[in-house]
């Protein structure tokens, strides 16, 4: 009698592992297949990235640039609704990841670092990096060199926090989560300096008057800016590669970048 129950139980336990291993087959689609079945793909970022991702100064709460382009543009290429979502961006590896969103667009650099983290697209822009100083400093600070001793701001897990401890001996780092927090700290002689790309230094300088942006010499300010997915998608990193490559045929980038910057202006699209 014990071990017919014996028999049953194992039958039974079988049984129950068959239906699992058939939910994890029926589960099985890639992340594209889901996508498409979703109607919907989540895109993050951090808005405070002009001309990649902000919001203007209105009180339009939208965000827009160039990066939320060309998330449409994936979308739009997909067939599906695109759904923004803002992150901290220090948090956004660890959002895409848990499946939160599907993936990273924030004017993001390939770095080694973060390939060990994530799998990135074909890079879609490059930029230079610059530093944001008060314009009565520029007799004090031409240089990386000059910033020895000094106040540096960086954002929290950006390219620009490790590479100016890499080449900057001496100086004093504070990181924020925002580059906002970083300018109001610059503005009020907290910190001495901001390192970061051109076009977004370009962005702040032209909205505070008592700011300039000087370019920096480097060999990371090269890696151009790309789409992260999650370690594996291979099938939806595959298409993002496919849509950013005939955009970058077709000069859209480009356009994208000067329409944030017109945008930035207050001019329209």
């Amino acid at each position: 009698m014990g071990l017919r129950v014996e028999k049953k139980f194992f039958v039974l336990l079988l049984s129950i592992c068959v239906l699992f291993s058939l939910a994890g087959n029926l589960d099985g689609a890639s992340k594209l297949e889901k996508i498409k079945k979703a109607g919907k793909i989540v895109a993050g970022t951090s808005a405070d990235y002009p001309p990649y991702e902000f919001r203007p100064i209105s009180d339009d709460d939208s965000i827009y640039g160039m990066d939320i382009d060309i998330a449409n543009e994936i979308a739009k290429e997909l067939g599906v609704k695109l759904e923004i979502k803002e992150i901290v961006f220090s948090r956004l590896f660890d959002a895409v990841n848990k499946g939160e969103i599907d993936f990273i667009i924030a004017g993001l650099s390939p770095t080694e670092k973060r390939k060990k983290l994530v799998d990135f697209s074909v890079p879609y822009y490059k930029a230079l990096q610059n530093m944001l100083i008060r314009k009565t400093d520029l007799d004090k600070i031409g240089s990386l060199e000059d910033l020895r001793n000094k106040k540096v701001g960086t954002q929290k897990g950006s390219i620009q926090e490790e590479l100016v401890k890499q080449q900057i001996d001496g100086a004093k780092f504070t990181e924020e989560d925002t580059i906002i927090k970083l300018v109001d700290k610059l503005k009020k002689l907290e910190i001495d300096a901001i390192i970061l790309e051109k076009p977004v230094a370009e962005s702040y300088a032209k909205r505070n008057k008592i700011l300039i942006n000087i370019e920096c010499v480097s060999g990371a300010s090269f890696l151009g800016s790309a789409i992260a997915v999650k370690k594996g998608d291979k099938e939806l990193l595959k298409k993002i590669n496919k849509i950013l490559e005939k955009l970058k045929q077709n000069n859209m980038i480009i356009e994208f970048a000067e329409n944030a910057k017109l945008l930035m202006k207050g001019k329209k699209k």
